[in-house]
Order: structure tokens, then sequence, then C-alpha cells
């Protein structure tokens, strides 16, 4: 903490909250909270980012496992080569799902150290 330079991990924020803390609430509830701080945070350009992020990254491994649901399930009801399908798309939609826990938990924590890590990177910002 000797080098803790609180101007530069906060700015002032729409909501009235630490950047900090909303950069990180940005991730809680997947892309929920992501678009919900897209939607009302208007001052702060890093949490914006984060919940652009956050709505990107787990809305679309979200419409992933809805795709899966619904290619197991329709293939699901042919007899023999239909369990190998939902078998395939069941063990996909887990891997999928572990993949989404880690990067949540990536995330957070990437967000609560730093307002300058994104995925997608650009903007002269560090990327992953």
């Amino acid at each position: 903490m000797y080098n803790y330079n609180r101007a530069r991990l906060s700015a002032p924020t729409s909501l009235g909250l630490d950047e900090r803390l909303e950069r990180v609430l940005c991730y809680v509830f997947g892309w929920v909270s992501g678009l919900f701080f897209l939607l009302f945070e208007r001052r702060n350009e890093n949490v914006r980012r984060h919940a652009m992020q956050s709505v990107v990254v787990f809305g679309g491994l979200s419409l992933v496992l809805l795709a899966l649901g619904i290619f197991g399930g329709l293939f699901g009801h042919i007899l023999i080569i239909g369990w190998i399908f939902s078998g395939g798309a069941a063990l996909l939609g887990w891997l999928v799902k572990f993949a989404m826990v880690c990067l949540w938990i990536l995330f957070m924590v990437l967000a609560w150290m730093s307002p300058e890590v994104f995925v997608g990177g650009g903007r002269g910002r560090r990327s992953l």
C-alpha cells in the first residue's frame, strides 16, 4: 500500500459509488450487471468499458450455452445418434460453464486491481 495512488485508481461516477467498486460490480451478476452499469453509468469511461466487456463476454457465453441446450434438446430425441449429440452438447456446456466461472473470478480480481486491464485492449490500455 506504499505506492497506492488513490487519484489514479478512482474517478467520479454517476452513481456515487467508488469507481473501483463499480468496476467489480460490473461482473457480479454477469451480463445483467454489466448491462445495468452500461445503461446508468455515464461519467466514468473505465466503468463503462468494464460493463461493455461484461456484456460482450458473458452475454456471448450465455448465448453459446443457449445454443448448446437447444442443439442437445433437438437432436437428443434421435435414437442412438441423439445420445451422442446430447452428450457432446452437455460436455461442451460444462466446459463453457467452467470457463464462465474462471473468467468471472479473473475479471473481478483484475477490475479491483487496475482500471486499465481489458481483454479487448485498445486506446492505449494494457490488454490480456
